[in-house]
């Protein structure tokens, strides 16, 4: 049997309990920033090919991406597609531009389109090529909502870089978040 008083555990107990309800109560009561809400996610499969192939050398090349979303949620429209290109630009499998302008038109499941203007950023980080773009869709469906598109790509197999044909395509999941 423990003949060892209780009373100090429960007090610090309770004024445990107490600093935690005020902690919380302030933090639910302090002001949040103000987040545009999500109109509609959408994910699938971006492909970026490259002719003629990149290879380890840095050369002038012609890309062009499609992206099809297969699965549509929150908005009106269950799927789409975009692709954008070709362009030309200077690359290899060990160099890849790493900002510019971006512009596409979606094309709806519903048949009705939207073009997006924007900036993309890339980052080549444990073994991927990832391409964020950032921006507005100006006109169409969703025109003044903000849409920001994420493709995760594989980087490119350095071995097959090595081949006179190089490295002809790569692909990776895609989401775009429209919010507003």
């Amino acid at each position: 049997m423990n003949d060892r008083p209780r009373q100090p555990l429960r007090t610090a107990v309770s004024t445990l309990a107490a600093l935690l309800l005020a902690f919380t109560s302030a933090l639910l009561a302090a002001p949040t920033a103000h987040a545009d809400p999500v109109v509609m996610v959408c994910t699938g499969t971006g492909l970026q090919t490259y002719s003629p192939g990149i290879t380890l050398s840095t050369q002038q090349t012609e890309v062009t991406n499609s992206s099809d979303l297969t699965t549509c949620l929150g908005g009106p429209v269950s799927s789409g597609r975009h692709s954008f290109g070709p362009f030309d630009t200077t690359a290899s499998c060990l160099y890849t531009p790493p900002i510019g302008d971006d512009a596409f038109d979606l094309t709806w499941n519903d048949n009705t389109t939207s073009h997006y203007e924007g900036t993309y950023v890339v980052v080549v980080t444990g073994g991927q090529l990832i391409v964020t773009s950032t921006g507005t869709i100006t006109s169409g469906r969703f025109a003044g909502k903000a849409l920001q598109e994420i493709v995760t790509y594989l980087a490119p197999n350095l071995l097959q870089c090595a081949t006179p044909q190089g490295v002809t395509s790569i692909s990776g999941p895609i989401s775009i978040v429209i919010t507003g």
